[in-house]
Order: C-alpha cells, then sequence, then structure tokens
C-alpha cells in the first residue's frame, strides 16, 4: 500500500485482518524540533453509554507561536467519533476545529465493532510548519487499521511551544492516555500497544471527584491511597489475582439487582441473627469539603538571570531551592522578559534583544528533596542562550490562605419522621474540593443509609476466591435458615488450619425493610385521662 498524497477527504484506508500486512512507507517529513514525532494512544472501551450520545474522544494541542509580544496560538485537533465512524484531524489558528482546515477518514473498521480498542496518532511536523497525522485503530493482533497520511499544509504554523495538550471524552470510557516522542512511528500492533512487555495491573472506577490543588501528603503510598478511599467513600484493594481495584462510592447509591457470585452456607444455619440498628440509620447526612473559592495563591518567585548557552544537543539543569511549605512548581512558559510568574527565557543569542529561541528546546520542572530542578534540552540544531526562569510555588502555611471548610448536606425527611434525625458528618477534606462532589457523596450516603440494612455477621460460607471486597453476592442456604437474599460484602476475613480452609464474609443487606409498621400499637395519650389541672 502506497500513502495516499495530501488530501482534503479520504475515504476508507486499507482494513488489515492479519498482523504480517505490509505497512505504507514512513513518512519522510522533517520534524520541527522536537523529536521525530508524537505518538498519542490510548483504550477505550465503547461498550454501554447512551444510544442518543455519539461516543467520542478528542486531543487538542495547543501551540504557543507567540513572537515580539503578539499572542499568537495554533491548535492541532484529532478526534474519533465511533458511533459515525468518522475519524477528524484539523490545523489551524481557530480553537474550534471546525473552523480550521481538516482531513477525514470514514474506516467501516469504527462502526458495528464496539468492544475495547487502542488507538494511536502519529503527528509530524515539517521544517515549514505543516503537520501529518495518521490514525490508528486496533481491536487485536489479528484486527486493526490505519489510515493515509493526512497533511495539513493550508496554514502552516511558524515556529512555537507545544503549550498545552487538552483530552476530552463523551460518553466513553478510557485509560492510559499518554503522549510520547519516537525517532520513528511504530510498524506493528505489538509496538502501537506493547503487547507482550507490559500487563495491566490494576483496575479504577470512574474518575469522581477533581481538585483545585494537591494535598500535601506523608507516609507510604498505600496509606495516602487509603486516605483517599474512605474519604471519598472507595473501596481498595489488592485482588486474589494480585490486582489493584478502586471502586468509587456511586454504587453504593442504587439498589443492585444481580449478584456477581452466588455463595453457599459451609453447613447448615440452623440459627442466624440478623441485626438492624438504628445505629446504622444515617438520614441527616453532612459532608466537610475543602473550598478553594477565592482562594489567594501566594507565589514564591526564584530568579537565576544569568545567560548560558546551551549547545545543541545538550542540556543543562539549573537547581533552586524550595522550602517544605511550597507545593511543585508548575513548568513555565516561555516569555520575552522575566516578567510575571513561570517565566522562562531562551534566546538565539546571548543580548537580550535577541529573538526567542522557539520549538527548539524542551525543558520540565521536577522536585528532589528540598530543590527544584529545571533541566532545558536543546534539540534545535544551533545553540541556544538562557537569560533566566522565574518559577512559581504557592505556599499552604498561611492561615490566610488556606481554604475554608464548607459543608454539603442531605436528608431523608420519611426517615427522620420514622426514626428521628439520625445525624452522620463525614469528613471529606482535603481531597474534595468542589461542591457538587461533597453534595454527590452526601446524595450516595442517604440513599444507602436513610433506613437501616439487615447486617449479617460472621457467615461462614465455602470458601471463594472469586469474592472481593465490596462485591454483591447471592447467599443461598437451602435448609437451616433457609436464607436467599443478596447482599453487599463489607468484610472478608479468611484463614486456613492444616487442610482447611474457612472463609467468613460480614454482609449487608442491599435492600432494606423501609420504615417500621407499628401495626397494632397505639400511643399513650399525653396526660392520664380524667387527672385534675395542675396547680
Amino acid at each position: 500500500m502506497q500513502d495516499k498524497a495530501p488530501f482534503e477527504s479520504c475515504a476508507d484506508a486499507t482494513y488489515y485482518s492479519s498482523p504480517s500486512a505490509n505497512y505504507g512507507p514512513v513518512a519522510t517529513a522533517v520534524n520541527r524540533a522536537i523529536g521525530d514525532g508524537l505518538w498519542l494512544e490510548g483504550w477505550v472501551n465503547t461498550e454501554g453509554g447512551s444510544d442518543t450520545m455519539d461516543k467520542t474522544i478528542r486531543y487538542r494541542l495547543e501551540y504557543d507561536v507567540t513572537n515580539g509580544g503578539t499572542s499568537d496560538h495554533r491548535f492541532l485537533g484529532l478526534e474519533i467519533n465511533f458511533t459515525t465512524g468518522v475519524i477528524t484531524a484539523s490545523h489551524g489558528t481557530s480553537y474550534d476545529p471546525a473552523l480550521n482546515q481538516k482531513v477525514t477518514w470514514t474506516p467501516s473498521f469504527l462502526t458495528g465493532n464496539s468492544g475495547v480498542h487502542h488507538f494511536g496518532w502519529w503527528v509530524e511536523w515539517s521544517a515549514t510548519g505543516v503537520p501529518t497525522v495518521v490514525p490508528y485503530i486496533s481491536r487485536s493482533s489479528a484486527a486493526w487499521w490505519y489510515g493515509g497520511n493526512g497533511v495539513l499544509g493550508a496554514t502552516p504554523s511558524p515556529p512555537g511551544d507545544l503549550y498545552a495538550i487538552n483530552l476530552a471524552m463523551t460518553n466513553i470510557r478510557a485509560e492510559a492516555m499518554q503522549v510520547s516522542k519516537l525517532k520513528t512511528r511504530p510498524a506493528t500492533h505489538a509496538e502501537r500497544t506493547l503487547e507482550g512487555t507490559w500487563i495491566k495491573g490494576g483496575t479504577l472506577g470512574k474518575p469522581g471527584f477533581q481538585l483545585a490543588s494537591i494535598p500535601k501528603v506523608s507516609g507510604d503510598s498505600w496509606s495516602v491511597i487509603t486516605e483517599i478511599a474512605k474519604k471519598t467513600l472507595s473501596t481498595v484493594e489488592f485482588d486474589r489475582d494480585g490486582f489493584f481495584r478502586m471502586q468509587g462510592y456511586s454504587r453504593w447509591a442504587t439498589t443492585p439487582s444481580t449478584p456477581a457470585v452466588t455463595v453457599s452456607s459451609a453447613r447448615e444455619l440452623a440459627s442466624l441473627t440478623v441485626s438492624e440498628e438504628i445505629d446504622a440509620c444515617r438520614n441527616d447526612v453532612t459532608v466537610k469539603w475543602s473550598n478553594f473559592g477565592g482562594h489567594d495563591y501566594e507565589y514564591l518567585g526564584v530568579r537565576d538571570a544569568n545567560v548560558i548557552s546551551i549547545p545543541s544537543g545538550y542540556t543543562t539543569i539549573r537547581s533552586l531551592p524550595i522550602s517544605e511549605d511550597r507545593y511543585d512548581c508548575d513548568a513555565p512558559s516561555l516569555s520575552t522578559a522575566l516578567e510575571g510568574i513561570g517565566i522562562l527565557v531562551l534566546r538565539t543569542g546571548a543580548l537580550a534583544t535577541s529573538p526567542l529561541a522557539r520549538g527548539v528546546a524542551e525543558w520540565e520542572v521536577r522536585r528532589d528533596g528540598g530543590e527544584t530542578r529545571l533541566s532545558i534540552l536543546n534539540r534545535g540544531p544551533s545553540t541556544i542562550y538562557y537569560h533566566g526562569a522565574v518559577l512559581d510555588a504557592d505556599r499552604d502555611d498561611s492561615s490566610t490562605k488556606t481554604p475554608a471548610i464548607s459543608v454539603a448536606v442531605a436528608r431523608d425527611t420519611a426517615s427522620q419522621a420514622a426514626y428521628g434525625v439520625q445525624a452522620y458528618e463525614h469528613d471529606a477534606t482535603p481531597w474534595v474540593q468542589f461542591p457538587n462532589d461533597a453534595s454527590a457523596l452526601a446524595d450516595a450516603l442517604i440513599k444507602a443509609a436513610a433506613f437501616p440494612a439487615p447486617l449479617l455477621q460472621s457467615v461462614e460460607i465455602l470458601p471463594d476466591p472469586r469474592i472481593d471486597l465490596g462485591d454483591v453476592v447471592r447467599v443461598v442456604d437451602s435448609t437451616g435458615a433457609a436464607l436467599d437474599t443478596l447482599a453487599w460484602v463489607v468484610g472478608v476475613r479468611t484463614e486456613g488450619s492444616d487442610a482447611a480452609v474457612k472463609q467468613t464474609l460480614t454482609l449487608r443487606g442491599a435492600q432494606t425493610n423501609g420504615a417500621p409498621k407499628d401495626q397494632g400499637l397505639f400511643p399513650d395519650p399525653p396526660t392520664r385521662p380524667g387527672a385534675p389541672p395542675p396547680r
């Protein structure tokens, strides 16, 4: 197959059903001093979701081409619509990809094949600022597709810096999104998906919370993970296969109808104690959260105004002290002068009037103990000059700068009428930082605990390694207590002695019995009938 010439619209490129099929020639465009190409990839699952919304995933690469004080940004958009079967790449001066030049592909591969897909975008830049894009889609080593070269040269971009990468998803699940710089575009399915070189070691629930600022943490990683789980009503564990699992709070808010596993008792349950305690009822819930609204960040500016030459292919590292009461610094943006916060000055010459060195360097900021290290790699053909930087790191120790503690409240009036006010306060600080997230937590707590649920303690079952914390199980005992019910697994204990294995579950009923009926009961009158008035 030969790659197609520049075009505005491209029909379905060749679909391959064998990994040994021939790939077209690698594009020969000269790349723009940032590596030989950018590889943007990820995994998506197109199953489920709404039938009325398109299933899309979009990258937008924003390039800062400001020079001489005039702000100018260029945008490269990459979109896959799994519903319509259209793949689109766009490039131009507008933030809206619909207003920029675009090329499209319409592979029949996309439609009618719901499930897990790996996707990739190969992006190259010519020396004159023209991007070339090649899309890839695969479901397995025996089912993959890639399109012809999409050349977007109507409005070439002047030299610039990759300022931001934005990712947007609609009605779809995705994970393992990443961007890499590669010398050549991946030539095989195994190279694109890293098949055989890595194994997925965990699964996460749907992300439910956004952060305005990452809280300061201490201790080991597991301590931080468990703290986040407690604050967000999630469960975390390493399961029987050694996989890490984290599931969010939302599943507690709905009544399950199907079990993950059906288990049987190890012996006849001649007697079974089921407790239903008012203490387990929560009908007035308050969730505390960290309110960063109006938070005034205090910046730490660190300057290094020495002019340093950076030859082609070389890296310079500037170490700057940072105190423990500062958060990590952001990566700076290229600017014409050391003014403001988050500024880096790189020029083509040692003079302060030399032009900015656009599109020829890459830099990163890392924190190591009491130092922040700014490293700058010159990928261009000529020497560039570092004129200084101003980094920023907001302080977290000032009482006037810390976020306020706000609360979200949820109540269930029907439960309060039956049981009185049963208050519960959940402290979600500092990991919950937005009001809608706190309200969602409060609503989930109310739905799960407004009425007492049956609690089954110490239910011994035939050992079953499939059971995970937080699963819904169906417990069946055909004799004895004649038990057949759905329940949440809130505790699992497995122990062995000699050749015997014992597994005991703590279960919380998946359904409540509702409000008490109080049938046949009549309240006492407020005073004794016929009693004289008080003196």
